[in-house]
């Protein structure tokens, strides 16, 4: 409905002294919304004036639109990130058959960058807006704010949508797992937290926060950030493990180079320098990149070494070769502190 004649009205009837109560009851009677009614009548403030003060509006000045922007970005930020963190805990205690339960440090260190930065973010954006519309109620009709709050209601309305397509779909199919119940329960419970939270700040002008809200999502976000840490292992197990990945991708590289050398000369190098001497077998990183002592290399036969390195942190449950040779699965798994790899390079091919 077009507000303009509904406000025309209102000013009129205050400015004949009609009281604000008869207005609405009018109003109602003659089948206007609520919701607009109580627009109509906070538009005028009375100021003692033989005539009604038009309240000031909101201005939707950029300032505006970059908080509310801001406001709503963040949000998803958070929201998408406690999911993802809370996803991963739910695959790391129900692990599929065949999936290691030791994965997903990287998912969950994004999860907690997002969180640690996206929801201060968020609550910041949020006080400025709220300490806004408590200085002026007005605001709360700005444009780009209903606009954004409407579009976020959407989607998650889309979400809490294909979340019960998805429950049917898997309930029909005989497959509804215990995972895919507690995913459900974490999509349902963040999608409808957020419809509330728009719903309610689209009835209510300041919209003001329950007490122990705000403390409760704190201490959520700061409990799930927690138990991500705990379970990655914090930043210094992170670099622990960068600088193993680094050393394993070193070794690889030499074995690499030193079967490419066996194939050209049907003989082992007598020491890793001696590959330096033909580009195709030259090797780069000889040492280790922290202590700077030089990678083991020891011929035990004709077509058998050894590599050796010092490990910081056992290896996962399943670390994989980056290439097949050599095949077995799990050759470069390791412990903590010195290993050695054995390579048996079999006979050279000849043409």
């Amino acid at each position: 409905m077009d507000p303009q004649p509904l406000r025309e009205f209102v000013r009129d009837a205050l400015a004949k002294g009609v009281p604000r109560d008869q207005i609405a009851r009018g109003l109602r009677t003659a089948g206007w919304p609520e919701r607009e009614i109580e627009e109509a009548l906070s538009a005028f403030v009375d100021a003692g004036l033989p005539l009604p003060v038009p309240r000031c509006r909101a201005s939707g000045s950029p300032r505006e639109a970059f908080l509310h922007l801001l406001m709503f970005f963040s949000l998803g930020v958070w929201v998408t990130a406690l999911g993802s963190l809370l996803f991963d805990f739910i695959n790391l205690r129900f692990p599929l058959p065949g999936e290691g339960s030791g994965g997903g440090s990287a998912s969950l260190r994004y999860g907690v960058a997002s969180l640690a930065v996206a929801f201060p973010v968020f609550g910041l954006t949020l006080r400025r807006v709220r300490r806004d519309l408590a200085a002026n109620p007005a605001r709360a009709m700005n444009s780009v704010r209903r606009w954004l709050s409407y579009l976020a209601l959407l989607v998650a309305a889309l979400i809490l949508v294909g979340d019960g397509i998805a429950l049917v779909v898997q309930f029909l199919g005989g497959d509804l797992t215990l995972r895919f119940a507690l995913k459900f329960a974490v999509i349902a419970a963040l999608a409808g937290g957020v419809t509330w939270w728009l719903l309610r700040g689209l009835r209510e002008l300041a919209q003001p926060a329950l007490p122990a809200l705000p403390y409760a999502l704190c201490a959520l976000v700061f409990a799930v950030s927690l138990a991500a840490v705990w379970q990655t292992g914090g930043p210094m197990q992170a670099r622990f493990a960068a600088q193993d990945a680094q050393r394993l991708r070193d070794l690889r590289s030499i074995h690499y180079s030193v079967r490419n050398f066996y194939e050209r000369q049907k003989r082992l190098p007598s020491s890793l320098a001696e590959c330096d001497a033909d580009p195709q077998t030259f090797i780069e990183n000889k040492k280790d990149p922290v202590s700077g002592r030089p990678y083991g290399y020891k011929v035990l036969g004709a077509d058998r070494f050894t590599l050796s390195a010092e490990f910081r942190l056992p290896s996962g449950a399943a670390d994989p070769a980056s290439y097949a040779d050599p095949a077995s699965d799990g050759f470069w798994q390791h412990g903590a502190g010195d290993h050695v790899f054995t390579v048996e390079l079999g006979p050279p091919i000849t043409n």
